[in-house]
């Protein structure tokens, strides 16, 4: 499901990115089409990964897993297109991200950040079996509505991880 993001995804994910009822909940966006190419052209090898589905075999969304090195530790994030809310991909996505972190990248604990009402993003992490640890009031800025935006913290831990898989 997930693959390096190339410069032939430009038009799926500005698609999304310049999309306001699909960055709502996000930091950033709506993107121009100068500030997606730059955030593909920035996409770090091994951070950040293109979602195709294998049913769709086509760009849904992006995602991410940013390491902190110093402390086994990283934060995850990923955007769907809405068109593709809904029907699993997230879900899927998320315990790709977090399998990869814990296995291959031998983290120590994993979180995850989001807007506090956006439901969507949070059952994922939930179902990934994370737990919310805190709640940052109006601690960034939304873009789209124009207002400051409640945060809720999620995470995972190594030991929690192995723990649920058996």
């Amino acid at each position: 499901i997930l693959r390096p993001l190339v410069i032939e995804d430009f038009d799926a994910v500005h698609s999304w990115a310049s999309n306001p009822a699909n960055t709502r909940y996000m930091s950033w966006g709506p993107n121009d089409a100068k500030q997606t190419q730059d955030f593909i052209n920035s996409a770090k090898c091994g951070k950040d990964f293109a979602v195709v589905p294998k049913d769709l075999g086509k760009v849904v969304g992006s995602c991410g897993i940013y390491p902190d090195v110093d402390n086994d530790t990283a934060e995850i994030g990923w955007i769907l297109h809405m068109d593709y809310w809904k029907r699993g991909y997230g879900t899927e996505l998320g315990g790709e991200l977090i399998r990869y972190g814990f296995e291959d990248l031998k983290l120590r604990r994993i979180n995850a950040l989001c807007a506090a009402e956006n439901y969507g993003s949070y059952r994922i992490m939930e179902r990934n079996g994370m737990r919310r640890e805190a709640l940052h009031l109006k601690s960034f800025w939304g873009r789209v509505d124009k207002e400051w935006i409640d945060r809720a913290i999620y995470a995972i831990l190594a030991e929690e991880y192995f723990q649920k898989r058996g």
